[in-house]
């Protein structure tokens, strides 16, 4: 009962000021200014019993480009009544936050000293915030409504801010959980996720990283723990969901939680031998084999080729580009041709290859030798073979004097 208040304090602080938040939460994909934040409950139109222990979180965002602090205050509650704000059991009246982070707070309250229950009623309530930096001020107004009728509370319930979060299938995903005993006895919690198979999950306590599969919650409190999940390698592009619970001997919880997994982009390319150099003549073309394959979960709509190759060099693909290459699909054949300047050196050429997909590429430097052409290579042998002879003959001729 002596947190009673706080669960009402919190009903509407997330319709800040005059649709303020409305328009910073409910738009995120909105232009984002030097000082700007958001502030919402996270339970809100509450209704409570005259036995009801209050303490409800707060989200604060700083949705702005540059740090700034926030005083935070109560500025109406019933008379008589007590209220705090509070983080990590810490009583505070304002904080600092980074550019785009954001802090879970509680805000809790009692009635006044000696009232053991509260007298059904409605009771107004209003929390300010006000930026230090960009001087921007927002209230927020609720009502808490008490009812007389004392209901019956569920022994453990189990919450989060984000029951759905969506990222590509190599992304580790955390959900930030609050496991609240409301029974009358101090409770050891034991921790299970439902996951699908071969995904793997664990519970660590908040802001710790140590592995745990229960937790000890006093009677009436609230503890944070973070449940990871990690999806199978193979797991397809799709939306999954999971089931976390929480049992004790005086009852059981569940939350239903999503994951919404947008594949992963990986592609690469590997010619037939694996090897990287190949040898021609000046000017005459040259054909490797190069396979293309698609390692993501995620389909690829356009696969493109550029070649960063010498001057006067030709390098062509055959097909230009691939289009609709599903995730984890069979290697595609690809012929590069290249062509030597008719003018090249001998030697060795670099040559680069860049296969350029969706959010993915893959690279390849290539070593060309150019020798000189064969007909040429007989012209020299026979020159040779010519000089050899006059320098013979004319020993000979030179020998008989």
């Amino acid at each position: 009962m002596k947190k009673l208040l706080g669960t009402i304090l919190a009903l509407n602080l997330a319709l800040l000021g005059s649709g303020w938040e409305d328009r910073a939460l409910a738009q995120p994909g909105m232009l984002a200014t030097a000082y700007d934040y958001a502030i919402a409950f996270t339970y809100v139109d509450q209704v409570i019993s005259p036995d009801s222990e209050v303490s409800l979180e707060i989200t604060l965002q700083n949705l702005g480009l540059r740090g700034d602090t926030f005083d935070i205050e109560v500025i109406e509650s019933p008379q008589g009544w007590s209220t705090e704000i509070t983080r990590f059991n810490t009583v505070l009246s304002g904080i600092y936050l980074g550019a785009e982070e954001n802090a879970s707070l509680n805000l809790q309250a009692w009635p006044p000293e000696g009232e053991d229950i509260i007298k059904e009623g409605r009771y107004p309530l209003a929390v300010r915030v006000r930026s230090r930096t960009g001087q921007k001020t927002v209230e927020s107004r609720t009502v808490l409504k008490v009812v007389a009728e004392k209901r019956s509370r569920q022994a453990l319930t189990i919450s989060t801010a984000y029951p759905e979060i969506s990222g590509p299938s190599d992304s580790r995903f955390a959900f930030s959980l609050d496991i609240k005993n409301n029974a009358a006895e101090d409770a050891l919690v034991n921790l299970i996720a439902d996951t699908p198979q071969n995904w793997e999950a664990s519970f660590k306590p908040g802001y710790e990283e140590k592995q745990i599969s229960s937790i000890q919650v006093p009677k009436g409190q609230s503890r944070s723990v973070t449940l990871d999940i990690n999806p199978a390698y193979q797991a397809e592009v799709g939306s999954y969901p999971l089931t976390v619970k929480a049992e004790t001997p005086a009852g059981s919880a569940e939350a239903q939680l999503t994951i919404n997994l947008t594949g992963t982009y990986k592609i690469r390319a590997v010619t037939a031998n694996e090897l990287l150099s190949m040898a021609t003549e000046v000017g005459q073309p040259i054909t490797v084999s190069l396979y293309i394959l698609n390692e993501g979960s995620a389909g690829q709509k356009e696969i493109t080729f550029m070649a960063v190759k010498p001057d006067n060099w030709q390098v062509e693909f055959k097909p230009e580009k691939l289009n609709d290459l599903a995730g984890r699909s069979s290697p595609t054949l690809v012929e590069m041709t290249v062509t030597p300047a008719p003018n090249a050196l001998v030697g060795d050429y670099g040559l680069g290859v860049s296969i350029q997909g969706e959010k993915a590429q893959s690279n390849l430097d290539f070593r060309v030798t150019v020798r000189a052409n064969a007909a040429w290579t007989w012209v020299g042998a026979a020159l040779i073979v010519l000089v050899v002879g006059a320098l013979g003959y004319t020993f000979r001729k030179l020998g008989r004097r």
